[in-house]
């Protein structure tokens, strides 16, 4: 598990910012695509057993909550995604430069390093967005959880009332 990362002047150096900025950017993406799965299969679950015809009148009272929780755990997998690309984005565009030291041309305007009080403060910003990022993936996964519990009770309802 990640803890929180306060860094302090002079205590860290900017490889380790980065570093764990990445750590929990890894850790977005795992957490994203857990939820996709869970969702995936929800969602498979969902419209087979209603192409297998009509539940009863419970299981359909319970369709819009479970379309809700669904609705909303994307949702906060989506914003997690859109956050960081924004972010590493406003970065290469206040920066002039790619974020990724594989890339394999020098864009306009970066021939020349950045100051260390430069480098810093977006460095503190990609960790922060990196925060963000990690919490907004987190409550993906926490939702299609519940969403996985609603299908569990809708998939009841449905069955109990005769469908």
């Amino acid at each position: 598990m990640v803890t929180a990362f306060r860094p302090g002047p002079g205590r860290e150096q900017p490889e380790d910012l980065l570093g764990h900025a990445c750590t929990l950017v890894r850790l977005c993406g795992r957490d994203s695509a857990v939820a996709a799965v869970v969702l995936a299969l929800v969602l498979t679950g969902t419209v087979s057993r209603l192409a297998a015809g009509l539940p009863g009148l419970a299981a359909l009272a319970l369709l819009p909550v479970l379309a809700g929780s669904f609705a909303v755990s994307a949702g906060y997998a989506v914003r997690s995604r859109r956050t960081l690309l924004s972010v590493l984005g406003d970065v290469r565009a206040r920066t002039g430069s790619p974020l990724d030291p594989g890339v394999p041309w020098t864009p306009f305007g970066s021939a020349i390093a950045l100051d260390d009080r430069v480098r810093d403060v977006e460095l503190r910003r990609l960790l922060s967005a990196a925060h963000r990022c990690g919490e907004l993936s987190w409550q993906a996964v926490a939702w299609a959880a519940a969403t996985s519990v609603l299908f569990l009770f809708w998939t009841l309802a449905a069955a109990m009332a005769g469908g």
